[in-house]
């Protein structure tokens, strides 16, 4: 063998082993990277492997709240205190959509949760007193595929409460219900049937004994859907939307409660109808607006804001149209707002903002349901963005409630100063 043929065979030998050795390398899988999806807007990015949309958002806002009030239980605990303490919230939420053949298909979610205290009184100035329970929560959760949306959301009755932070009185409520809507050249027609017992209707009460097998309560509640339409529109400078809704969620009472006379609980027929309209109002200042807003109910008390979320009787301790969140006190209520917001500048705006309420009741049991009132509530609120995602906002209100009893006449003010950090 020569020197040459010696070279060329090692040269030969090393090409095999180099391409035996190359085949039992692992090769690397090509990277998924995350892209980012333009089909429903700015934020949303692909879901690795499927077609589905994801969007992440949320917030995080620190609260504290003083002022004074009337209605017991606040002073009661502390009597030389004006400060509500600390509250922090925070809040997730998160979107998933996708497009089909059959149209879009979008589910999202808000969990939040707040920190709190309570002295263990029964406050029902929640944040005020900050009372909230620590505990982790949904606030808002919905699917929805082409017109058809359906979970927990804002009833199709609600029109907003003005452009302060605690709102005016109103509809406030969020209910699981299944909404079916429809909009073409500006009108939008949507109707949905909601849960009534989110609004606080009553239950059904048939067959109460007592321990020796009288019969001391019958009849009871329907527990029936309510039903509410809507119609909507929007167009240049204005927009509108007129509601109204079918439901049973008072009783009737008639009886003694006792035995060979019992209670005789009769469920009774409510409608409600409002409305709102807010007008875009760049002509005085650009980013200006102002909304009016007005409902009648009839034993239907969270349809104008006399119970429910930015209600009256949030705002005592007395037993004001069967109390907070109770829908079940027959009787006949007003309501109307107007809030104005004005943009000073890109980073501050503020808003001021006047609300009255009215109640009727018409129970003959129990007494003290049968009573009216009149309610009046202010708000003023300035807000500065100094930078994008990060708000400071200070809101004040003020309450006032005349009655025909001593027993929920009263004030109360509050200023409410809040940072918030929003994605």
């Amino acid at each position: 063998m020569t020197f040459k043929s010696l070279i060329l065979g090692s040269a030969a030998a090393m090409i095999v082993a180099s391409g035996a050795n190359a085949a039992d390398l692992t090769v690397a899988e090509p990277v998924d990277y995350v892209k980012v999806c333009d089909a429903f807007g700015k934020g949303f990015f692909y879901s690795p492997g499927t077609d589905t949309c994801i969007k992440v958002g949320g917030y995080v806002k620190f609260i504290t709240t003083f002022g004074d009030t009337d209605y017991g239980a606040f002073n009661k605990a502390y009597p030389e205190s004006n400060w509500g303490n600390f509250v922090t919230e925070a809040s997730i939420q998160v979107t998933a959509s996708s497009i089909t053949e059959y149209g879009n298909l979008t589910g999202w979610i808000d969990y939040r949760a707040k920190t709190g205290n309570t002295s263990g009184t029964g406050e029902t100035l929640a944040d005020y007193v900050n009372a909230s329970t620590k505990d982790a929560y949904v606030d808002t959760a919905w699917l929805q595929f082409g017109p058809v949306k359906a979970g927990y959301f804002d009833s199709l009755f609600d029109f907003g409460q003005g452009f302060n932070d605690k709102g005016m009185f109103a509809s406030d409520t969020k209910t699981d219900h299944i909404e079916l809507s429809y909009t073409v050249n500006g009108f939008g027609l949507a109707i949905s049937l909601e849960d009534g017992r989110d609004r606080g209707g009553a239950i059904n009460n048939t067959g109460f004994y007592d321990n020796t097998g009288n019969l001391l309560i019958i009849g009871g509640q329907d527990n029936i859907p309510d039903i509410v339409g809507a119609v909507t529109y929007a167009s240049g400078i204005f927009k509108t939307k007129v509601a109204a809704a079918y439901f049973k969620h008072a009783i009737d009472v008639s009886g003694g409660g006792v035995a060979g006379n019992p209670y005789v609980v009769t469920p009774q027929d409510g409608f409600a109808v409002g409305g709102i309209v807010e007008f875009a109002l760049d002509m005085l200042n650009k980013g200006d607006k102002l909304q009016l807003s007005a409902s009648y109910a009839q034993n239907g008390n969270s349809f104008t804001g006399i119970t429910g979320g930015t209600s009256v009787a949030g705002y005592t301790t007395g037993s004001v149209a069967g109390g907070a969140g109770v829908d079940t006190i027959p009787g006949d209520s007003w309501s109307a707002f107007a809030s104005y917001k004005h943009v000073w500048t890109d980073s501050v705006w503020s808003s001021l903002s006047a609300g009255y309420a009215k109640f009727e009741g018409t129970a003959d049991f129990p007494k003290w349901a049968d009573r009216e009132f009149d309610a009046f509530r202010v708000g003023a609120a300035v807000n500065f963005t100094p930078v994008k995602g990060l708000d400071l906002m200070v809101d004040a209100a003020y309450n006032k409630i005349d009655s025909d009893t001593a027993a929920i006449d009263g004030d109360a003010w509050a200023t409410t100063i809040w940072l918030k950090r929003s994605w």
